[in-house]
C-alpha cells in the first residue's frame, strides 16, 4: 500500500470537491462532508486584523435541534467536551460555532473546525431515552468489564502536520501491536473518509505494525460501502452488536 500516493489522491479529491462563494464580507466554503440531513457542511470565514475567523452561522446546532435533539445537562457536558477538544467556541445567543486562526494556521484550523462540526452533528443519533449513556461511554464500560486497559482521547500529529484525535489507544504488548481506536456512532461515507484520511496520515509516524480499530454502532443498518471502505485500508472493524465475539475480544486484549 502506497501511503503517500493515497494521501495525495485524497488531498486532490478534497481540493476538487471544495467550493466557495463571496457573500458580503464573508467567504462561504462548501465542503464535501454531509450532515445528518444529507446537506453539505458549509463554513463561513472573514479576515479581521490579520486573523481569520470561522463560523458555521449557527447551522450545526440549529439543524441538530430541528431533529428533536435537546441539550440535557449530560448532553451539554459532552457537547462542551467536543468544543474543548477542537478549540471551538460556542455563542449561546446566536448558536454559532466559531474558531479563530492566523493565516499560517488556516488549513490546520479549518481541519479542526470541520471535525468539530461533524462530531457535534453526530449527536442527533443519540436516543431520546438515553440521557447519560453515549457510545464512547458504552465502549469504556465494555473495556472495563473485560479488563481491557486503554488511554482515552489521544492525539497524534500526522505526516501532513495535522493533528488527529483517536478515542482510545491500546498499547502494544509482547503479542499485540499498538492499536488506535475510533468510535463511530452514526457511520456515513463522509465520516469514513475523514477517519481514513486521519489514519493514512497518522500511520507513517507510528510503529510499522500499528493498527486501526473502528467501532461501528450498528443499532441502525450500516450504509452500504462503509465496511468495505474500511477493510480496503486494513482497518479492523468491530460492530457493536458483535463486540463480545471471541475474535473481537482477541483484537482488544493485551
Amino acid at each position: 500500500m502506497n501511503i503517500e500516493k493515497l494521501i495525495n489522491e485524497y488531498a486532490e479529491w478534497l481540493k476538487k470537491e471544495i467550493s466557495f462563494n463571496k457573500i458580503g464580507d464573508y467567504y462561504e466554503i462548501t465542503t464535501p462532508y454531509l450532515n445528518n440531513q444529507n446537506d453539505y457542511l458549509q463554513i463561513y470565514i472573514i479576515a479581521k486584523d490579520n486573523n481569520i475567523f470561522f463560523t458555521d452561522d449557527g447551522e450545526t446546532v440549529n439543524n441538530l435541534e430541528a431533529t428533536g435533539f435537546q441539550f440535557t445537562p449530560a448532553r451539554k457536558i459532552y457537547f462542551n467536551q467536543i468544543l474543548n477538544q477542537y478549540g471551538v467556541e460556542y455563542d449561546n445567543k446566536t448558536k454559532e460555532l466559531t474558531l479563530k486562526s492566523t493565516i499560517k494556521t488556516f488549513a490546520f484550523k479549518k481541519h479542526l473546525f470541520v471535525q468539530a462540526m461533524l462530531r457535534i452533528d453526530d449527536l442527533f443519533t443519540i436516543s431520546k431515552s438515553k440521557v447519560s449513556s453515549y457510545f464512547l461511554e458504552d465502549i469504556e464500560l465494555f473495556f472495563n468489564s473485560k479488563e481491557i486497559y486503554y488511554s482515552d482521547n489521544v492525539q497524534f500529529v500526522g505526516t501532513s502536520g495535522f493533528t488527529h484525535s483517536y478515542d482510545f489507544l491500546l498499547q502494544r504488548s509482547k503479542s499485540k501491536p499498538e492499536r488506535l481506536c475510533k468510535a463511530i456512532n452514526a457511520p456515513t461515507k463522509s465520516i469514513m473518509m475523514n477517519t481514513l484520511f486521519s489514519w493514512t496520515d497518522t500511520k507513517p509516524v507510528r510503529k510499522e505494525n500499528s493498527q486501526l480499530i473502528v467501532f461501528l454502532n450498528d443499532e441502525k443498518k450500516i450504509p452500504s460501502g462503509i465496511e468495505e471502505g474500511f477493510s480496503k485500508y486494513d482497518a479492523q472493524i468491530i460492530k457493536w452488536s458483535q463486540r463480545n465475539e471471541e475474535n473481537n475480544i482477541s483484537l482488544l486484549i493485551a
